[in-house]
Parts: C-alpha cells; structure tokens; sequence
C-alpha cells in the first residue's frame, strides 16, 4: 500500500501539538519534559530498540548505517568551519554552528517518521544509523571539554551510561545467540516500548518555545537549509553514485533530514557555548521538518 506522506507526517505533528496545548493550558509544564525524556532514554525506547533487534533478522551490510552517518556528520562539519570562518566567527560561536549542523534527531524525531514510514524494517536501519549519532554525542563531550574546559570521566561515563546504547549491544547479543525472551519478558518489553513514540511527542510539545528568533535569524536560516535540505541531498548523491539502493538508501537520506538534535543544547549549556542560538534552531528546524519531510519522502521513495 503506498504510503500517504502527508498522514504519516501528521501523527507525529499532532501528538507534539497536544504537548503545547498541555503547556498551555497548565496541565503540565515545559520542565515536565525532562521526566518525560529520563522515561523514554531510560526505559521505553531502550525496550523498543531491544525488542526490534532481538528480533529481527539482522543484515551485515547494516554495519554501512553508522559509516554513512558518521560521514554526513564530518561533511557538516566542514560546512560549518567553513562557514565560521568566512563569518569570522569565534571559537564559541564556531563550535556550535559545528554542532547544530551535524548532530542530527534520528532519534526522537527520526524513529517516529522512520518507523511510520518504512515500518519495522525500516526502524531497525534507523537503529543502526544513529548509533553514530549516540557515538558523536560523547566524541563532541570529551573534544569540547579539552578545548574549554570541563570533567571529561564524567561525559565518558555518561556515555557509557546511555541506556538505548545498551539495549543495542543485549539486543544484538540475543539475536545472534538465539535466546528465547518468554512470554512475559517479551510483552512487558513491547507494552514498555509502545509507549516511546506518544512520550517523545509529547516531550517535544512541551520543549517548544519561541525564544529571540529574530536576533539569530540568519545563522538559523542557513543552518535549517543545510541541516533539512541540503545534507539530505549530499547523501543522497553519494550513496546513489555508489549503486545503495533499498532501505539502505531511503532510511539513511530520511533520518539525514532530521532537525537539530535536542542533545546539542545538553552540549551548550554543559560547555558555555551559544545556548540562544542553539535554542533558536532546535526550535526552528523541529517545525520546519514538518514540511521539509514530506519533500524529502517524496524523493526517496
């Protein structure tokens, strides 16, 4: 059955405006968001993630998923320097358009579109595709802590720590052994893991705020377009001229036009970068991928 883009789009639309409602309206409030964040990172989305690769018939050409990341995210990264440097930016301020362009929402943003799009199947590649966004998230902790200071043992061993990283390890150790998961193991981690989506909505409802957009306009403006068009497109190129096809190629260009990941502003605030700016952009590019996706799906697909 083709896919109506358009529907598939609005579920995730409309569960994110039922959290701005709920901020609102008082029912609850924008720090209500990190209790709803530690449930999903902590407990569903790692049973998700468990449940989905222990049992699944897991590919070798999947190992491709966080190499295609992890060079989309160098690509930005030279985008941004470059445009840095032209701007004459400071190391602050150069650091975290770095950021913004490359650290990539393939999984709060990415999972719910991956999955309603392309299903199962196509979840378990979004998988695979941002465990190099997981990796990239403490490689920039332990980097940014030696340019400017800051406790680099404890972002290793929040690393470490990050649940969903696990999950994926046990998951894919239970795959390749074959262990049974039992009757009860197996629905308390699918009833724990359906609760991920609506949670990382509802979440992102509430984290949604209109915060001097005006004064960063241009630098969210080209890293919107980079960030929801333009990296899309360069990975597209690339994986097509290497002859990638299938859910290798529509999951990687999909989950590459993801918006700014929420985890740049946990880097900003931890390191004294600018928190206005990456503020600015979470929120700019979280709405625009609304209408940028659907562009994006209409292409791969």
């Amino acid at each position: 059955m083709m896919v109506n883009v358009v529907e598939v789009i609005l579920v995730p639309a409309l569960m994110i405006l039922v959290g701005v409602l709920l901020k609102r309206f008082n029912v609850l409030r924008e720090e209500h968001s990190s209790v709803l964040s530690k449930i999903v990172l902590n407990i569903s989305l790692p049973s998700l993630i468990f449940m989905n690769i222990a049992t699944a018939h897991i590919g070798g050409n999947m190992l491709y998923l966080p190499v295609f990341s992890f060079g989309l995210s160098f690509i930005c990264v030279i985008i941004g320097y470059v445009y840095s440097k032209l701007r004459g930016y400071s190391k602050v301020k150069t650091w975290t358009v770095i950021i913004l362009l490359s650290m990539m929402n393939t999984a709060f943003v990415g999972y719910p579109i991956v999955l309603g799009v392309f299903g199962n199947e196509g979840f378990l590649h979004a998988i695979f595709y941002d465990m190099a966004v997981a990796i990239l998230f403490v490689i920039y902790g332990v980097v940014l802590s030696s340019v400017f200071g800051g406790n680099r043992r404890d972002v290793l061993v929040s690393g470490l720590l990050f649940v969903p990283l696990w999950a994926i390890v046990f998951g894919v150790l239970f795959n390749f052994f074959n262990v049974p998961l039992g009757y009860v193991f197996e629905n308390v981690l699918t009833y724990l893991g359906n609760s991920t989506i609506p949670l990382i909505m509802l979440s992102l409802g509430l984290t949604i705020s209109v915060k001097d957009l005006r004064s960063y306009l241009s630098d969210t403006v080209f890293i919107s377009v980079v960030r929801l068009i333009v990296a899309p497109l360069i990975l597209f190129v690339i994986l097509s001229s290497l002859n990638f096809d299938g859910l290798m190629l529509q999951v990687s260009v999909l989950e590459a036009a993801m918006p700014t990941a929420m985890n740049a502003l946990v880097l900003a605030i931890t390191y004294d970068l600018d928190v206005e700016l990456v503020s600015s952009v979470v929120f700019i590019t979280t709405i625009l991928c609304l209408f940028t996706l659907p562009l994006i799906i209409g292409v791969i697909i």
